[in-house]
């Protein structure tokens, strides 16, 4: 019996988006910047389909994990802040690469660095 396809918030970062994006508007103008488009990037990964958890394959996908790991990068240098950020980029990176077990460690690597944060 298919794995039947569904759309919709399946993603595990979801759980995390709002407390980042209420974060990201306390950075600096650059890692703002940047935060937002790692949450639109991950807003846009939400609504996709997927078969098992799994995102199915998109056209834009590789450029899709140039840009999340160009971001995490950027925001993983920048204030403590911004780190939540980094690992929401991390979580849809691997997310995007179909590795469920590493998008989950990084979701909870986000949600500690949120809590460590008062969010």
């Amino acid at each position: 019996m298919p794995i039947p396809r569904t759309a919709g918030p399946l993603a595990p970062y979801s759980l995390v988006l709002d407390r980042v994006s209420e974060l990201s508007a306390q950075l600096p103008a650059e890692e703002r910047a940047h935060a937002e488009r790692v949450l639109q990037l991950c807003r846009e990964l939400e609504g996709r389909e997927r078969s098992g958890g799994q995102l199915l394959a998109d056209a834009g996908d590789l450029e899709r994990k140039r840009e999340l790991g160009r971001l995490a990068e950027l925001l993983g240098r920048r204030t403590s802040k911004a780190l939540p950020a980094a690992s929401l980029g991390r979580a849809a990176l691997a997310d995007l690469s179909r590795d469920l077990g590493s998008c989950q460690a990084a979701c909870a690597d986000c949600d500690a660095k949120l809590t460590l944060l008062g969010r």
